[in-house]
């Protein structure tokens, strides 16, 4: 039998096309698929890229599926190890970078029901954290805010919300322009709190690099391990490597509860 033709209960049937890796972008917030205009590509050069591609996406694009949902099909043409950029052109979500190992072309064209690599074991949840233009709900108690370094802007800077005991109530990731916007989600909130006094916490890389840290993604097993399709790397709440903590004073400052407080000043960073 050959790799393009499988055997099934009707007979043999011909392949037309197999599953390099499935990319799903998800919604931090709702834990849902993400809505809005996302791209998604692999990064190339030279021969690999599309004629007249865009200087400032040097990428092959993953095919949309709908939903926060991209495909990229299986094919000897292009690297094992990819860098996958995910983009919201209109900034509802935060761009990431993520370094993706696909498993090796042989592997899923081998013939042997006993060696089939599992959808699962080919598909990439990622998450992704709200930008300047997502659609904040009412009632939703949110912080607007820029990071900044000797005043000028941090570019993709993570922050974390904690409250005066330390225990973090919100995440966010801040985009290119230094800017973020943090949701207060933590569930064990007393509802009957009228505000709550908030520190803020940042990591963020050295310098002003113009793309995000590229972040390495572990390819899950075959089938996948508890933990290899949902964890703190893929979720966005451990920082990519290099990047460094915070030395500058950050006063707390209270939020209203069910409102958007859009912070008077810029958050100082410095490593």
């Amino acid at each position: 039998m050959s790799a393009d033709v499988i055997q099934t209960d009707v007979g043999p049937v011909p392949v037309l096309h197999r599953l390099a890796l499935g990319l799903v972008a998800r919604d931090i917030v709702t834990d849902r698929g993400t809505t809005g205009p996302l791209r998604a590509g692999w990064e190339a050069a030279g021969h690999l890229l599309p004629p007249g591609q865009e200087e400032w996406w040097p990428c092959v694009d993953l095919e949309p599926m709908g939903g926060g949902r991209f495909r990229l099909r299986a094919s000897t043409r292009r690297p094992e190890q990819l860098t996958i950029r995910i983009l919201d052109p209109s900034r509802r979500y935060v761009a990431r970078h993520l370094g993706v190992a696909l498993w090796p072309h042989t592997a899923l064209t081998n013939p042997l029901p006993a060696n089939f690599i599992t959808v699962a074991a080919r598909t990439l949840a990622i998450w992704l954290y709200p930008g300047a233009a997502y659609p904040v709900s009412p009632g939703m108690t949110v912080i607007r805010g820029r990071v900044v370094h000797q005043g000028t802007p941090q570019p993709w800077a993570r922050v974390s919300a904690v409250d005066l005991g330390g225990a973090i109530l919100g995440r966010a990731h801040g985009d290119d322009r230094g800017e973020f916007v943090l949701l207060i989600t933590d569930v064990n909130q007393n509802p009957l709190q009228s505000s709550v006094t908030v520190q803020l916490r940042v990591r963020a890389p050295a310098g002003s690099p113009t793309n995000p840290t590229v972040e390495p993604i572990q390819r899950p097993s075959n089938p996948p391990a508890a933990g290899e399709l949902d964890n703190a790397i893929l979720r966005g709440r451990t920082p990519p490597v290099g990047y460094l903590p915070n030395t500058a004073v950050v006063p707390p400052f209270i939020v209203k509860v069910g409102e958007e407080l859009v912070l008077s000043t810029d958050v100082p960073f410095n490593p």
